[in-house]
């Protein structure tokens, strides 16, 4: 019995300083762009030696990897608290999932677009990846739309619109406040029937 304590309160201090070492990570891209992480920078925030670092995250893909995996379990967080008032519409939907990108630029870039040069997610980490996608689906499914086709058109339109946020406008709302705009576009276009 006292094993079995001792090994939790490891398991919970690896827990802890995995959390650390995370938040820090997602605070350095955020001052130097994901690209811009160093481990040594990381390890100085954290007041560890590189070695100890490397510990937990040996390489800065391991790193990478563990923020993916981390922001998908985030949006699934996302989605799941949306959803506790009932289903969402294919307008509430859309803002779900924009304001959860645009609300750490970041997180957005690693989980959904390669800015990162030999970063290719861990088998693990896209099948969470597929869990949180599976999840959006599920919930414009709930929203009537189920058509693939118009699945794809309003991922790409809605993600389109937050690429041009992030880019062109970080700081404001000059993409975003278009959306429901863009998705009343999209209801308007016949989709095929389910």
């Amino acid at each position: 019995m006292a094993g079995k304590t001792a090994s939790s309160r490891v398991a919970a201090r690896r827990r802890a300083a995995v959390e650390e070492i995370l938040a820090a990570a997602w605070q350095l891209a955020g001052e130097h762009g994901l690209a811009g992480i160093a481990l040594r920078e990381l390890a100085g925030r954290l007041e560890m030696r590189p070695q100890s670092l490397a510990w937990y995250f040996p390489t800065k893909n391991v790193l990478y990897d563990a923020m993916h995996a981390q922001g998908h379990e985030e949006f699934l967080h996302v989605l799941d608290s949306a959803t506790e008032r009932g289903p969402l519409d294919v307008r509430r939907a859309a803002h779900v999932f924009a304001d959860f990108c645009l609300a750490s630029p970041p997180r957005y870039q690693l989980m959904t677009q390669r800015t990162v040069p030999g970063f290719i997610p861990s088998a693990s980490s896209t099948v969470l990846a597929r869990r949180a996608f599976g999840a959006w689906r599920a919930a414009l499914a709930a929203a009537g739309v189920t058509d693939p086709d118009a699945v794809d058109v309003l991922t790409a339109v809605v993600k389109g619109v937050v690429d041009q946020q992030v880019t062109a406008d970080p700081a404001g709302d000059r993409y975003l406040r278009h959306l429901d705009m863009v998705i009343d576009m999209f209801l308007a276009h016949p989709w095929p029937a389910p």
